[in-house]
């Protein structure tokens, strides 16, 4: 069930970041959309009017050119906001208006060598006075006389109070922004909601019919499962060759339908948190000894030689049951997936892992391996990698499921490598307490 809630959760975690991602996003597309329109209005049309008063200021200069150097306003009237220079060929000012004087050397030095034949617009930031800094679009152009380049006119206007609202402006929508993010996490979070409700009724209602269909299931199997042990006891030896092959047949069928309904019915009440796991001290050492003989049997008809490397007495607090199902299953699988005259080691040893010591378990085989594709799907319910031989052998696919639920329940882990051809070998890591 822990799994379950950590699976919805991370999905429903996953849900509500991509949710408001996505709306925060197209927010800040907005907000973007915005100050990028707003931007190129102001823009242009203070480059139109820019435009537009330099032109008129060439005019003026190709009727009369000034010879010699004025300081006079020109037809600006130093209206406050505005600058107008006319630099000759030679470098020479010959006319010179703007509403800082101050800010003549600055301007002059920064322009000077800018001669474009058209009229050109450019943005502009001057420093003067206490580091006080002016902001300003300038256009410039060269003037002709009679064909001969005589100077360039600059002309320029102080944005700075457009520059601020601007700024003022950003400021306002980036706080507003933070607001609307705040509210697109919060639908976010709703649309999430929404959207895992059908799931969690679908698993719940699938769980729930899990449960059921195993519980029910578990009594007619066995039933079926004993009358064909006394069928096979009693009139066993009346039957035809072929009428006892095939009761064996059914025999099987139905221990492997029993033990599939029995997994099932464990994971079912995994799944709802009503499986308890019973902890005690015990010796994990005498336990382990116990596994690898009841193991010996299965193992000696395929030849497979069996090895255990200890590292003494060591004591674990879990679930002896639970633990002891955790080896079986291991090892069991490891004896199905060897070929004969393979070997299967068990080893286990305390190590020190996240500050603290742990029980470590490594059942390795010679077996056939696993596909590197299939690595991650083996803990997968009813996942099988040779479902052919998996049949032959019995397997339901529900083993290392339970046997990841077993090292999750004592809040361990349980990794697997395998190299095709070679063998696979499974590392169980234990809290020892």
């Amino acid at each position: 069930m822990k799994n379950n809630n950590d699976l919805f959760r991370k999905t429903r975690t996953h849900l509500s970041v991509m949710n408001s991602f996505i709306l925060i996003i197209f927010l800040l597309l907005f907000i973007i959309g915005i100050l990028g329109v707003l931007f190129y209005i102001i823009y242009n049309e203070q480059k139109l009017e820019l435009e537009a008063l330099t032109q008129q200021e060439i005019n003026e200069l190709q009727v009369s050119v000034p010879t010699g150097t004025s300081n006079h306003e020109g037809s600006l009237g130093n209206r406050g906001m505005y600058i107008n220079y006319f630099l000759k060929a030679n470098g020479d000012l010959i006319v010179g208006d703007e509403f800082l004087p101050s800010l003549r050397p600055v301007i002059i030095e920064r322009v000077k060598g800018w001669n474009p034949d058209i009229i050109k617009v450019k943005y502009e930031t001057f420093t003067y006075g206490n580091n006080q800094e002016i902001q300003f679009l300038i256009a410039a152009q060269n003037v002709f006389d009679k064909g001969a380049f005589v100077g360039t006119v600059y002309f320029g206007k102080d944005i700075s109070y457009l520059w601020s609202m601007f700024q003022w402006f950003l400021a306002v929508l980036l706080g507003m922004s933070l607001l609307f993010a705040g509210i697109a996490i919060a639908i976010g979070q709703f649309m999430t909601s929404r959207a895992m409700k059908p799931i969690t009724r679908s698993y719940r209602m699938q769980r729930e019919f899990l449960a059921n269909a195993s519980h029910e299931l578990r009594t007619p199997i066995s039933i079926l499962k004993s009358g064909l042990e006394v069928i096979d006891m009693e009139e066993g030896s009346k039957f035809s060759e072929f009428t006892f092959e095939l009761l064996k047949d059914l025999q099987k069928e139905a221990k492997s339908a029993a033990k599939m309904v029995s997994d099932l019915m464990l994971l079912a009440r995994s799944d709802a948190g009503v499986q308890q796991i019973s902890y005690e001290s015990f010796e994990f050492s005498q336990m382990a000894e116990q596994v690898m003989r009841s193991i010996q049997g299965f193992a000696h008809v395929s030849q497979i030689k069996l090895n255990l490397q200890t590292q003494g007495s060591i004591l674990l607090f879990a679930d002896q049951e639970r633990i002891k199902q955790l080896l079986y299953i291991l090892l069991d699988n490891a004896v199905k997936y060897t070929p004969h005259g393979g070997e299967i080691t068990l080893s286990y040893g305390l190590m020190d892992a996240e500050h603290t010591q742990k029980l470590c378990i490594s059942v390795t085989d010679t077996g056939i391996g696993i596909e590197s594709e299939h690595i991650a799907h083996i803990f997968d319910r009813f996942y099988r990698v040779d479902k052919n031989r998996s049949r032959e052998s019995g397997g339901t696919g529900l083993g290392l499921a339970i046997a990841k639920w077993i090292v999750e329940s004592h809040r361990g882990s349980i990794q697997v490598s395998s190299t095709p051809g070679a063998g696979t070998s499974f590392t169980i890591l234990l809290p020892l307490k």
